[in-house]
């Protein structure tokens, strides 16, 4: 617009040369005495120039108004583009974090079919009481059933975090573990819900499919609801919890092992505190060992008597890692104070303490010490899907304070002062991984070990077959 406004004023100006020179020049060929001739041609140019004046200053008129206009209509274009840019910027942002949101968050699951073949013939089982009842198992050379199913989602968003894990189970189905998390820095965590006891060696405190006493008798790899706290910095790991309880509810239908309110003896753990601290050696690449201690402890109370004792157990482990190779090692103490009903009333030894998981009650001693040592060696191959070959051992021992007996020879409760053999158990076996395929093949062997899965408590040696087969998704 500027560029046509001076074009317009170099014509004005060069009109106005044009006039004057004309006019000059008619002035020079008059004759010098007539002056009238003179004036007349000055008047007519002081008009012609204010005619010039008047035509540049509509000009300038017309070309601002011309811009205001122009300028307007730019603005009243570029507004709604605008608008709808600022929209189209919003929305994008709003579906960013949600797709950011939705790829932190990881949803995955399991689902396994078990097989078993036992070398006794009856099985177990229990009411909702903790009662057992025998039956006589079917001579169909062993069992295939539906294993598990099992559904995780875990995720996070900034400094927050969030999983749950949900079990279902032939006849019952639990929540294993879920919690909400936060990271005020890199070195520490708090998590609430039902999150992992820091006891023993962690994570599990075993390496094969069956599990170990001390895990059945609910000192490792189990489940609480409280608040926990970790640390971890350097070669330093520890961890310190409160347990409001250790169930989510009074029933045995969880993950671990735990007493339990809805049985003859009506114990629940309530109001427990556990601590745990881990040293690592560094001993180079793949190369390392972990010494740690912990120890958990707090209220008994009982839901018949409405009273409370307590209990409290101690732990000392050493978990190492060398290549292929992992061992662990592990001693545990406790003791277990209830003030339960009368012998006559639960029917069971006051040497003994009603435990459950998995929808099943058992018996442990009241107080003694447990001992485990685990082996394991892992071996990549190349059998066409097959690409890993995971050996294992898991050998655990209890050895009682008092005498102590779980079921005598009819498959009752024992009250009163019996007595067993200490209780032992061994698990040798190997992992086949394939992709997301996955077979456990196990051989149990186990003297008195609780009755758990239905094996005798008879002083003798029993074997189990298990192989426990499925998909991780």
């Amino acid at each position: 617009m500027t560029t046509q406004t001076d074009s317009r004023r170099l014509k004005l100006l060069a009109l106005s040369l044009s006039v004057a020179t004309a006019m000059a020049a008619t002035a020079a060929q008059a004759a010098p005495d007539d002056q009238q001739t003179i004036e007349a041609l000055r008047t007519q140019l002081e008009q012609m120039q204010q005619r010039l004046d008047r035509l540049e200053s509509q000009q300038a008129a017309s070309s601002n108004n011309h811009q205001d206009v122009a300028t307007s209509d730019t603005t009243a274009t570029a507004d709604p583009q605008q608008s709808q840019s600022q929209s189209q910027q919003s929305l994008a942002q709003e579906n960013s974090s949600a797709i950011e949101q939705i790829q932190q968050t990881q949803i995955s699951g399991k689902l396994e079919f078990g097989g078993s073949f036992n070398d006794w013939s009856r099985t177990s089982s229990r009411d909702d009481n903790g009662n057992r009842t025998l039956n006589t198992e079917k001579d169909t050379a062993g069992d295939l059933d539906f294993g598990k199913f099992i559904l995780a989602v875990e995720g996070g968003i900034g400094d927050l975090e969030y999983a749950f894990e949900y079990r279902f189970y032939d006849g019952y189905q639990f929540l294993k573990s879920g919690w909400l998390g936060f990271n005020p820095n890199d070195d520490d965590t708090i998590r609430v819900g039902l999150v992992q006891t820091p006891f023993g060696n962690m994570d599990y405190g075993y390496q094969g499919w069956y599990g170990t006493l001390p895990y059945l008798a609910g000192f490792n790899d189990n489940q609480n609801a409280g608040v926990k706290w970790d640390h971890r910095q350097g070669p330093w790991d520890t961890s310190l919890a409160f347990f409001k309880s250790d169930n989510l509810g009074s029933g045995n239908e969880h993950y671990g092992a735990n007493a339990i309110g809805e049985s003859p003896q009506a114990n629940s753990e309530e109001n427990q505190l556990a601590a745990r601290a881990g040293y690592t050696f560094d001993h180079g690449e793949d190369y390392s060992t972990q010494l740690n201690v912990s120890a958990k402890g707090g209220q008994l109370y009982n839901q018949q008597t409405n009273r409370s004792g307590d209990n409290w157990s101690a732990a000392i482990g050493l978990d190492g890692s060398y290549g292929n190779w992992r061992t662990m090692f592990q001693a545990t103490t406790y003791e277990y104070n209830p003030k339960n009903p009368s012998e006559a009333q639960s029917g069971i030894s006051d040497n003994a303490v009603q435990i459950g998981a998995f929808g099943f009650n058992y018996l442990i001693p009241k107080r003694g010490q447990m001992y485990t040592a685990s082996a394991s060696y892992s071996m990549d191959v190349d059998w066409g899907p097959v690409e890993n070959l995971f050996f294992f051992n898991d050998f655990s021992y209890i050895d009682p304070s008092n005498d102590f007996s779980s079921i005598d020879s009819l498959g009752n409760d024992i009250v009163g002062s019996g007595s067993q053999k200490d209780p032992m158990l061994n698990d040798l076996g190997v992992l086949v991984t394939a992709g997301p395929y996955y077979a456990w093949f196990d051989i149990v062997t186990n003297k008195n070990g609780l009755n758990y899965f239905g094996s005798p408590v008879n002083d003798g040696w029993h074997t189990s077959f298990l192989t426990n087969f499925g998909i991780n998704f």
